[in-house]
């Protein structure tokens, strides 16, 4: 990899336009794998690029062959080429990173990251035999990704820039395509009704403000408007598929306004199977939201799924993650907290937005914890201004947390003002206590022993009272297990690592911890949480004692 993007650096200094650069690249890649004629270019003694070279190319049918910069050290390329064994994989993280990586040559516009090509590609599942078809191919990353993976479909693909269709031709005869077919051209002169169609279409739409597209008088989507560049592609490419579509669009199309009509459409044909919303930032110099539409025939149902969250921040830009998650997800067709199946009765005709239909269900799928408390507060300083009427109490801190079970030990003994502000803190059994700063939470909860004791919680704890003792005990449970230290995890996160009464009754709380089972077993685990708590204590009173001396 490093090799060859060092010889593409090379090259690039000869030539303006950066595709020419790389379509040089691949016509010595090209003219390498002769093994007879580059042992005859690298031993001539003709300075300039002997016309053999271009001949050769011309015999493979390479379209508007290049002409190499006199210039160039040709000889110092094809020794340097010659040593490269390269394969599919190879060759698409190379155009990743000159296209996705190095955008200050501008190609980002004519690639698909790799890690998108890999999620299309599962979604598709081409097989042998089938056929693929490729409108916009640009520099033909989503080529590379069929050829490294699915060896034996053919290939078909349009674009409307003749270099950009040499490059990818250059690409094909590299990887020994034989079932490909590229042409140039532009698909909105092709018939809009095609005489052939192809088993699976991918199709990422550029978005060109400047077109400006007539729909023909049988388009069910017209007219076309400005603000939705994408949905002439999407008609033309989706009157080509027999089995399934994928297209790339941005997430504004699947929503009331320019995109009405599209989502409309796809219910009406039966043509929605899926929608998958991608995270924000992937792909360059873009600020819009993007998802994958992924359409079939004949589906009365449809899956949406939301993976924003699945993401790697790298430099600028993130990089989707978690793709074999996703293609689970998808395969699946269950509802998790990342996606949901709906009936088209239940779809909405002007809004497809997956996080739209997530968010709601998650709603309903979750109760708020206020709903559960008797009342919940935060603990003070009580400061004494005489010495006259006191009362003995224990000041209560995050240090008297027992790490598992009730906490019981109530060490600090001191005395304060007998005043209201002492009887409204004071702390009863059951109550949870959680630390109200930090960037992990800490969590407790009080037993029985606190009854008749005056039990005050300092400044720094929350104070969770709830309506139902075994509730008590199942949040808790729920705070302390791996999903509940991430949920409070995010809420310290969102707030500044700092919550108050207001945030805390306003959280959400996943439905199933009120169900019979979840609450049965909530209970089992306090039991048996609550009597290894004990014996740990025990332990570390015993470990003291053998240290006190």
């Amino acid at each position: 990899m490093k090799e060859l993007l060092n010889i593409f650096n090379y090259i690039q200094k000869f030539y303006k336009d950066n595709f020419d650069a790389l379509f040089v690249v691949l016509e010595f890649l090209l003219v390498a794998k002769n093994t007879k004629l580059s042992d005859d270019l690298l031993t001539t003694k003709e300075k300039a690029i002997p016309h053999t070279f271009y001949t050769y190319l011309e015999s493979l049918e390479l379209q508007n062959v290049a002409e190499i910069n006199p210039h160039l050290n040709f000889r110092k390329v094809l020794k340097s080429v010659r040593d490269l064994s390269l394969n599919a994989e190879d060759l698409e993280y190379f155009l990743q990173t000159i296209a996705l990586q190095k955008t200050i040559l501008k190609l980002y516009s004519y690639a698909t990251p790799v890690e998108i090509n890999a999620l299309i590609r599962g979604l598709l599942a081409l097989k042998a035999g089938e056929s693929v078809y490729n409108p916009c191919f640009g520099l033909g990353t989503w080529l590379l990704s069929v050829r490294a993976f699915n060896k034996d479909c053919a290939f078909c693909g349009v674009d409307i820039n003749p270099k950009l269709v040499g490059i990818t031709k250059a690409l094909a005869l590299l990887l020994e395509f034989k079932a490909c077919k590229l042409e140039v051209g532009d698909i909105f002169q092709q018939p809009f009704i095609p005489n052939k169609q192809y088993d699976k279409v991918f199709c990422h739409p550029p978005i060109l403000s400047h077109l400006s597209l007539q729909a023909p008088k049988e388009s069910k989507l017209a007219p076309y408007t400005k603000t939705a560049l994408e949905i002439p592609f999407i008609e033309f490419a989706s009157l080509r598929f027999k089995k399934k579509a994928v297209f790339i669009l941005r997430t504004s199309l699947l929503s009331k306004g320019a995109g009405e009509r599209l989502c409309a459409y796809l219910l009406e044909m039966g043509y929605l199977e899926s929608v998958i919303e991608l995270p924000d930032n992937i792909f360059p110099y873009q600020t819009d939201s993007f998802c994958l539409l992924i359409l079939s025939k004949n589906n009365k149902r449809g899956f949406f799924i939301d993976v924003r969250k699945f993401y790697l921040k790298e430099g600028k830009y993130q990089k989707l993650i978690n793709i074999e998650e996703i293609l689970d997800l998808y395969a699946s067709k269950q509802n998790t907290q990342y996606s949901l199946l709906l009936d088209y009765a239940n779809i909405a005709p002007n809004n497809l937005k997956p996080s739209f239909y997530l968010e709601s269900f998650q709603k309903k799928e979750q109760v708020e914890l206020e709903s559960l408390l008797e009342s919940c507060y935060c603990g003070a300083r009580v400061v004494s201004k005489s010495d006259k009427d006191l009362v003995g109490c224990y000041d209560f801190g995050i240090k008297d947390f027992s790490a598992y079970g009730f906490s019981d030990s109530f060490s600090e003994f001191v005395f304060k003002a007998n005043c209201a502000q002492l009887t409204q803190l004071k702390i009863k059994p059951y109550d949870v206590l959680l630390s109200m700063r930090g960037v992990i939470p800490k969590v407790a909860i009080i037993g029985e022993s606190a009854r008749n004791k005056a039990i005050i919680p300092n400044a720094g704890i929350l104070v969770l009272r709830f309506k139902d003792s075994v509730i008590a005990k199942v949040l808790y449970i729920y705070f302390l297990s791996k999903s509940g230290q991430e949920f409070l995890r995010k809420i310290y996160s969102d707030n500044n690592e700092r919550v108050n009464e207001k945030t805390m009754k306003a959280i959400q709380l996943p439905k199933h911890i009120l169900d019979a089972m979840f609450i049965q077993q909530s209970t089992e685990k306090f039991n048996k949480l609550n009597t290894h708590g004990i014996e740990i204590a025990k332990h570390i009173q015993s470990i003291k004692s053998l240290l006190e001396f």
